[in-house]
């Protein structure tokens, strides 16, 4: 095993798809791959004054994580230099960057510093921002260089992250990063949503979910160069212990009230199934892309990687004295058998394998409370879905093995900044993308600079041993991420809008988007 303070470079290649989204003209912006750190001014936004400015500082750390010896750890930290108090709030006690609390309309302006022995980026997940903003691969911020970018937030209120999504030269560095400990939090308000009188301040519970592994004096460790090592890339890395907010899992006090939960999958490969210790449903309120129409009730709530939750938990009819757990429900979660990996056995270690059951986290009830927050019965009105028509083209993507390298989109891996021909989008259209699983294996794919609706989720095909998580999966409201199961076609709707330039599309297990 690989400890992340040593610079690991992975041999498999980078791995992701570019689309091309092209102007009226067909005019290309921001495709050059060897653009520098180092250019003058600010990309993405040419203004003079902005709401918000504040530093961002990728640097190696330690923290305690368990007992004993503290980790040594790759993480964020902010200097606030303009804007409200409240923009960045620091973890201090854990490894994950400061939460950072933005405004709809404001702009926003970021001095990325880094302070790492090898080159990174920032990527600003699920949000609408332009292409040379978006932290891709290709424009790297060298080891003691700074990059400054500037954007208007555009989005409506949501959860949403940002995490490093760097390649070296020799292979994808996303899973390597994040797992290291470059992710944060970020949130974005706006009036909508404030109207509705949400739980917030202690009655939010914000929860990043992630898995990892130990060893020796509390060391991180990773991949390493054995066959366990080709394991991992190909079905994701699974760590044999569980951090929310980059610690154990804890007890928390809480009282008979309404609280507000919002979670992140910040693992590299794990997939959750959120569900309450004694059988009440989850009560969905949003998801990616902020606040779903109508609150939806599951008996389980699913989280890919990258995914993000809005749950709405009320708890006025509980006793002081009385507990409850947020678990990660079992689940199966197939069998790697037949073709590249036959023989293998079921996903993951045996001390935390895939689809296992598990504590996120517990809630004490300490005390009584006269307060009441009904539920509204409506919540985000103001965004309506992406009309599709018959006579919206439809692009399809088939996800397949690629030889014993991995998987591939379309028979095609990640190839640098070159676009093929079905990767070229006429800015300001509306398209229909079908995402058909013909692998053995979940795929939560993920579309960089805009968000999307799920339109359609289709069996096509064997499921491969994945059973137990249909009735979880959310799909209303809007989403920058979607689960795609094995033997499963998804399709999407979206609009191309605002931007044009190079983005990127990807399956968000860090190990397959690194592998290619």
């Amino acid at each position: 095993m690989k400890r992340v303070h040593r610079r690991t470079v992975l041999q498999a290649m980078a791995g992701t798809g570019f689309l091309l989204t092209l102007s009226p003209g067909f005019l290309l912006t921001g495709c050059d791959g060897g653009v520098r750190a180092t250019e003058s001014g600010t990309l993405g936004l040419d203004s003079e004054e902005y709401d918000v400015e504040l530093n961002l500082y990728a640097t190696p750390g330690s923290v305690s994580i368990l007992p004993g010896t503290p980790s040594e750890v790759w993480r964020y930290r902010a200097e606030l230099l303009k804007g409200p108090e409240s923009t960045v709030s620091e973890n201090p006690d854990s490894y994950l960057g400061p939460t950072i609390r933005l405004r709809r309309g404001q702009t926003v302006k970021i001095h990325i510093h880094n302070e790492l022995p090898e080159d990174t980026t920032v990527h600003w997940h699920g949000l609408h921002v332009p292409s040379d903003v978006d932290g891709q691969p290709r424009l790297p911020i060298r080891p003691g260089e700074k990059m400054t970018v500037g954007f208007e937030v555009l989005d409506r209120a949501g959860l949403f992250w940002y995490h490093s999504h760097a390649h070296g030269d020799k292979g994808g560095r996303v899973g390597f990063q994040s797992y290291a400990g470059l992710v944060g939090l970020l949130i974005v308000e706006d009036d909508e949503e404030l109207g509705l009188g949400l739980p917030a301040g202690k009655n939010e519970l914000l929860l990043v979910l992630q898995d990892r592994t130990f060893a020796g004096a509390n060391e991180l460790v990773y991949l390493d160069g054995g066959m366990g090592a080709m394991m991992d890339r190909m079905r994701g890395f699974l760590g044999d212990r569980i951090l929310v907010n980059g610690a154990p899992p804890t007890t928390r006090k809480v009282v008979t009230r309404p609280y507000r939960i919002r979670v992140l999958n910040g693992s590299n490969a794990r997939i959750y199934k959120l569900a309450w210790s004694d059988g009440r449903p989850v009560t969905v309120i949003g998801a990616d892309g902020g606040l779903l129409q109508k609150p939806e009730d599951k008996p389980y709530a699913v989280l890919a990687p990258a995914q993000r939750l809005d749950i709405w938990l009320d708890l006025s009819d509980s006793r002081p004295g009385s507990t409850l757990e947020l678990i990660s429900d079992s689940y199966e979660a197939g069998m790697m058998s037949g073709g590249m990996m036959g023989g293998m056995g079921m996903m993951g270690n045996a001390t935390l394998p895939a689809g296992g059951h598990f504590t996120l986290m517990t809630l004490k009830v300490t005390d009584s409370t006269n307060i009441t927050e009904p539920l509204p019965t409506e919540l985000a009105r103001a965004r309506k879905k992406i009309p599709v028509t018959d006579a919206t083209p439809v692009r399809q993507f088939e996800l397949s093995h690629a030889m014993m390298r991995g998987f591939a989109i379309n028979g095609r891996r990640f190839a640098g900044t070159t676009v093929a021909d079905g990767e070229k989008v006429r800015l300001g259209d509306t398209e229909i993308w079908e995402f058909r699983n013909n692998t053995p294996m979940p795929h939560p794919m993920h579309v960089h600079g805009l968000q999307f609706n799920v339109i359609r989720r289709e069996t096509r095909g064997n499921s491969r041993g994945w059973n137990g998580l249909t009735q979880g999966l959310v799909d209303s409201g809007w989403h920058d991420t979607v689960l795609v199961m094995p033997g499963e076609a998804v399709q999407l709707a979206m609009t191309f809008e605002r931007f044009d330039g190079l983005y990127i599309y990807h399956c968000h297990n860090m190990e397959h988007e690194d592998n290619g």
